[in-house]
């Protein structure tokens, strides 16, 4: 069944199951979630909730990719060579960390249900591809002209999405004595401050 086909009303209830699912999931885990309470919460009954996705595991997989479909994927970070390295960095920085933070209960769960789901991890990690080979041209095109040092930039590129990734994670378990440090702006500011220290040649 294409579950993307539908009239517009079918598209609201659609969306409400989708939802509904998502808030469910990310609380309870794939094992812990019950179609019927997704049913009742999106103001549906099970039979509309199966047309829709047939499934608990199809629908579990159209929730994650519904949520992803918000996080979206530089094709390019050309825009950022117009400005100075440490701007450039910080407004991909605060762009990226904010989704990653909207969307982390989804990141989560992804990486907990990816053994017995490997299609959603399969399609977190495509995302984080196309980030991190966008961040590796950006740094090539910064050393050809001159404004950046020479480096192993696949493993820079990871370094700044690795702790871009992990704070709001930690945030999420850490003691408030560790969260007060953790703020999204003390993060960026280090992590900018510490690749442009190292690397950037611009005055």
């Amino acid at each position: 069944m294409d579950v993307h086909h539908h009239s517009s009303g079918e598209s609201d209830t659609h969306c409400r199951i989708l939802r509904a699912a998502l808030a469910e999931l990310t609380q309870n885990g794939y094992k812990g979630t019950s179609t019927r309470i997704i049913a009742e919460a999106a103001g549906v009954n099970e039979v509309t909730l199966f047309r829709h996705f047939g499934n608990k595991q199809a629908l579990f997989r159209a929730s994650i990719l519904h949520a992803l479909k918000d996080m979206s994927v530089p094709e390019s970070l050309d825009s950022y060579l117009t400005i100075s390295v440490a701007e450039g960095l910080t407004r991909f920085a605060e762009d990226y960390l904010m989704q990653i933070s909207r969307n982390s209960d989804v990141i989560m769960l992804g990486f907990a249900e990816s053994f017995s789901h490997p299609l959603i991890i399969e399609e977190l990690h495509t995302f984080w591809s196309k980030v991190r080979a966008a961040l590796i041209h950006y740094f090539e095109v910064l050393r050809e002209q001159g404004r950046f040092r020479e480096a192993d930039f696949p493993i820079l590129a990871q370094m700044v999405m690795t702790t871009l990734h992990s704070t709001p994670m930690v945030r999420k378990r850490a003691p408030a004595e560790i969260n007060v440090h953790l703020t999204d702006e003390r993060v960026i500011a280090t992590l900018v401050g510490t690749i442009t220290a190292a690397y950037s040649l611009e005055a």
